[in-house]
This record gives structure tokens, sequence and C-alpha cells, in this order.
């Protein structure tokens, strides 16, 4: 009896350390295929960053003219083009107001160039990071929106929204809404015509 007894604790005790080792075996196939995906990922921005830098970025006069006077009933109420607070990347600023307090500032910023280059390295690699975290006061998430990556933040208590996303790999679109929950604020983004950014 004795001796059944030990074989059955030693059965139990291999068993154990065979299910740990299948874990840790999973464990570090996880971290490979991780690792594997992050290099791909910084071989997939670093050959986009050279594509980028070999062209052109947009002038100030393009960038104004592409800039709406109105977003639904929000009015255009002052803009920022030059800006050269990023290292004189192009760049584009917006605000948008209407009556009854609602606002929208926007900002665009060009990723083509050897400075807008090197800024779009470093906003791509964070972008790619999926992230979600929620509490009573706010709600942040990457989602992705007509087939767009974008990270969305919503202050619930203030009904405030936050989106950021690159649009055609080469503009960081930025947009920050007052007094608009999520999808108001993505109905203002759909009226911007992005496309003629491209042209």
């Amino acid at each position: 009896m004795k001796r059944t007894l030990s074989i059955v604790v030693a059965l139990i005790a291999m068993s154990g350390c065979k299910n740990e080792t299948t874990d840790k075996l999973k464990e570090a196939s996880n971290n490979i295929s991780n690792v594997t995906s992050i290099l791909s990922d910084a071989q997939e921005v670093q050959e986009e960053s050279s594509k980028l830098k070999e062209l052109t970025p947009m002038t100030n006069d393009a960038l104004k003219a592409w800039l709406p006077e109105n977003l639904g009933d929000l009015t255009r109420t002052g803009y920022k083009v030059g800006k050269t607070g990023y290292l004189n990347v192009s760049s584009i600023e917006g605000t948008f107001k209407n009556e009854d307090g609602r606002e929208l500032q926007l900002e665009i910023m060009d990723g083509a160039g050897e400075m807008g280059s090197v800024l779009m390295t470093s906003m791509s690699m964070a972008h790619n990071m999926e992230v979600e975290e929620e509490d009573e006061n706010k709600h942040l998430q990457t989602l992705t929106r007509d087939g767009i990556k974008v990270k969305q933040t919503y202050f619930k208590k203030r009904n405030k929204t936050e989106l950021q996303f690159i649009y055609g790999q080469r503009f960081v679109v930025m947009v920050k809404a007052q007094d608009m929950d999520p999808e108001d604020t993505w109905n203002l983004v759909e009226e911007l015509d992005l496309e003629d950014l491209e042209d």
C-alpha cells in the first residue's frame, strides 16, 4: 500500500513538473512570437520612413487651402500653419466652434521630408501598440475605424473626446473635441476631405 501511494505521489509530482515545463515552453514561444512581430513592425516602419523622406512636404498655402471653413454646425474660428514646435514639420491646426459651446481642435502634421519622416517613425512605433483601459473617468482604447487604426480616449465626466491616427501612412491627425462623445466627434471627422491631402 505504501509503495502504491509513493508511486501515485511520484506520478503527480512528475505530472506537475510536466505541466510547469509545458507552460514555460508556451510562454517562451509567445515571447518569441511577440519579438518577431515587433521586429517586423519596426522593419515596415523603417521602409515607410525611407519613402516619406523622399517626398516633398505640403506647403503652408496648400494646407491653408485644404482646411475647411466649417465642420457640421461648427465654424472655423482660427488656424495656425507652419508651426515650428515640431522641428519644422509641415503642419496646420484649426479650431472650430459653435454657439452651444461645442469645440473641435484639429491638428494635421505631414510626415513627408527629412524631419517629417523622423516624426512619423516615432509616431508609427507608438501607434502600433494595442491598448485599452477604462475607469470611472475615461476610456482609452485602440480601435479600427474605416480601415484606420485609432487611439481614442473618451473623458466621461467632461464629455470630451480625443482621437489620434495616421492617415495614408503619411499624415498624423489629432482631434480634441469638447462637449462631444466619440460618435459625435467621428461624425465631424468624417466630413474632413482627408483624401485631398494626398493629391
